[in-house]
């Protein structure tokens, strides 16, 4: 009898979220994302669109434009901030339900010319060509930078830069003429592409309108403006002075710099006795407000990635991995994401921002997010395969992976002249989750096989034509569901699905390794960013193996250190050759090596016939014996590497249609 999956219940789309900040539901609406921020997308009875963020669920009723916007009350009842070089005010909302706060109120600038009497406060060590292509920020992606400020992943611990709170941003309904709009066409259809790029596929996205304003909503940050104190002989000359090197170095450390950095723009806060509140260590304390030209340092990107790659290869050598047998991490309570377990495969499955669906093998939660669609989708990719979509990138967060679409439901074009054709139209194609199964079986049963990551099912629907379908796998998979009210069949008709792979270089990722100790294979680049091995090195040795790849045939444009590992050895020191330079390893499929010449015929078969044993001898078969199905270990030279026992090393990495001799998978 097949189990169904025992999934703990989850909100409905209906039901309130619970805010970080401690018990208030969402507002009703869709949740869509844009650069890192959620956000309840709200239609205002008055029209419109306004993105509250989970700072403002709180504060919901105050944010509807009707109690801050109608009438032009902002203008009317609120305080035009002095100094600001666009539309900025200090507004108390219309008295209504809610709590009493003050809002800051400011029209963004999006896609207009930055005012040139700005670049007199631009930081000193900002290059010329930036200050000319200086740019304000669209709403969605200053608010995605004030809230990674604000999150202190960078930089010392403890540290912090206080900013306003990010609130909500609305774009009423209203539209006028470009002219009178004083953007470019150019600069703006330039943000409404990041802002596309960065949703993916996204079903609800948001997509900005070049004929609409967009005000962005902040909390009022109480204090007084580090000029003003000046200005009225509160604040010393000295610290005065001092404050604005102070602000740009705090900011450097946290991996940001404002283009427009004053003391108009540092808020300090009056004690009543007089002075100000100071820092443990005495300094001024700050909070810093105006961000539409806040921008990350070079370094700040740099190690991001490298600290996101880093991160995601800790949590995959955990013990809670797929391969582990600790207990399951406990899910935090506000948790979207749930424990599922699918033909003994243990997945944190999830709905993604597009609507689609996401299980990310294993039971850690922090892989999530590395296989949202956002991050692997539009990223640059390289076609694998004449005969299918298979696809090599380096997803956002610089992490090498292979992704396929799968084949399931689609009816094997094989004519039935040879046994072997039909027995593939017998079994028909398996489904990701079958094929995830097998590799994880055949890897436990010694067999060398690439690394599943996750599986990915997309939020629209994909028509078939009839004589093409073959629906035998739902059928099949009919029992295992997912989480839902009511519970849905994890395989569904009409839809999409792709796996996702390491990329595999010819030898298998490490388990056990972090950034304080080396050992097992690791990616020249990761090696590279992690400080192990000098970045000239790198260059000089991809130049080299360049050079001697071509000597033997292979063509070696464009290889990047990406494509290669190098092993370390006990002491966790790169290994070398006779001649100093780095051992490099990385993989080839073997009809490749031998249509290049790298292994003959009578190799090539022998392997093909190797692999076959080997998977008669754990009571498994290949439907379609092949070796772009067999991934070889290459040297640096373009010599084959051999495994343990003196034969050539090579992993498996089609799972298609790959069937148990005795028993189905399941």
């Amino acid at each position: 009898m097949k189990s169904r999956v025992s999934p703990a219940p989850i909100a409905r789309p209906d039901e309130g979220v619970p805010t970080a900040a401690g018990g208030h539901d969402r507002p009703p609406g869709p949740l869509v994302h844009a650069f890192g921020v959620e956000y309840a997308h709200v239609r205002p009875p008055e029209g419109g669109d306004l993105f509250v963020t989970r700072f403002g669920w709180p504060d919901l009723d105050a944010l509807m434009p009707a109690r801050w916007y109608a009438d032009q009350w902002y203008a009317n009842h609120g305080e035009k901030l002095t100094g600001a070089t666009g539309q900025v005010y200090r507004v108390p909302p219309r008295p209504g339900p809610g709590r009493t706060l003050d809002l800051v109120v400011k029209f963004s600038r999006v896609a207009q010319d930055v005012p040139i009497v700005a670049e007199a406060s631009f930081p000193a060590e900002v290059r010329a060509d930036l200050i000319a292509e200086a740019r304000f920020n669209s709403p969605m992606e200053e608010f995605g930078l004030v809230s990674e400020l604000r999150e202190r992943a960078f930089g010392p611990p403890g540290m912090r830069v206080l900013t306003q709170r990010p609130l909500a941003i609305y774009a009423p309904q209203e539209a006028f003429d470009l002219w009178q709009m004083g953007r470019s066409s150019s600069t703006f259809f330039r943000h409404n592409a990041m802002l596309a790029e960065d949703q993916g596929e996204a079903a609800k996205a948001i997509e900005m309108d070049i004929r609409r304003i967009y005000v962005v909503l902040y909390g009022w940050l109480a204090g007084r403006d580090a000029e003003a104190c000046f200005l009225s002989g509160e604040l010393a000359e000295e610290e005065f002075l001092g404050l604005t090197p102070r602000v740009l170095d705090d900011l450097n450390v946290r991996g940001f710099r404002v283009l427009d950095n004053k003391p108009k723009h540092y808020i300090l806060r009056p004690r009543t006795g007089g002075g100000f509140l100071r820092r443990r260590d005495g300094s001024l304390a700050y909070g810093l407000v105006d961000f539409e030209l806040l921008q990350r340092t070079v370094e700040h990107q740099n190690r991001y990635h490298s600290e996101r790659r880093a991160r995601y290869w800790r949590m995959q050598s955990c013990p809670s991995g797929p391969a582990g047998a600790a207990a399951p991490a406990v899910a935090k309570p506000e948790s979207h994401l749930r424990s599922v377990k699918v033909f003994g495969v243990d997945y944190r499955y999830g709905v993604t921002p597009d609507g689609g669906r996401l299980w990310v093998v294993g039971r850690e939660e922090g892989l999530f997010d590395y296989f949202l669609p956002d991050r692997w989708r539009r990223t640059p990719r390289i076609k694998l395969s004449v005969t299918g979509e298979v696809y090599r990138t380096g997803t956002r967060d610089h992490v090498d992976i292979v992704y396929r679409r799968s084949r399931v439901g689609f009816r094997p074009r094989v004519d039935p002249l040879t046994r072997a054709s039909r027995a593939i139209r017998e079994s028909g194609y398996n489904s990701p989750f079958e094929e995830v199964a097998t590799a994880e079986r055949l890897r436990q049963m010694g067999i060398a096989t690439i690394w599943p990551r996750a599986i990915f099912h997309t939020g629209h629907q994909t028509a078939q034509a009839p004589r093409l379908r073959d629906p035998r796998r739902f059928a099949d998979h009919a029992a295992y569901v997912v989480p839902g009210e009511p519970p849905e069949p994890v395989l569904s008709d009409g839809h999409d699905y792709y796996t996702i792979w390491d990329l595999y270089r010819g030898a298998d990722p490490p388990r056990d390794v972090g950034r304080d100790a080396a050992r097992g294979a690791i990616a020249l680049a990761r090696a590279c960013d992690d400080g192990l091995i000098p970045a000239e090195e790198v260059r000089e040795t991809l130049e080299r193996t360049r050079e001697r790849l071509v000597q033997v045939g292979l063509p070696a444009d464009g290889l990047a250190a990406e494509e290669f590992v190098v092993p370390f050895d006990e002491s966790g020191e790169p290994e070398r050759n006779a001649d100093g330079s780095l051992r490099l390893r990385f993989s080839l499929d073997a009809l490749t090596a031998f249509e290049y010449g790298l292994i003959d015929e009578a190799i090539y078969l022998g392997l093909i016939r190797r692999m076959n044993d080997r998977l008669r001898t754990v009571d498994f078969e290949t439907l379609d014996p092949s070796g772009r199905h067999l991934l070889l270990g290459m040297d640096e030279s373009g010599r084959v590497l051999l495994d343990a026992a003196g034969e050539i090393h090579m992993a498996l990495c089609n799972f298609s249609l790959i069937r148990g001799m005795y028993r189905p998978i399941r």
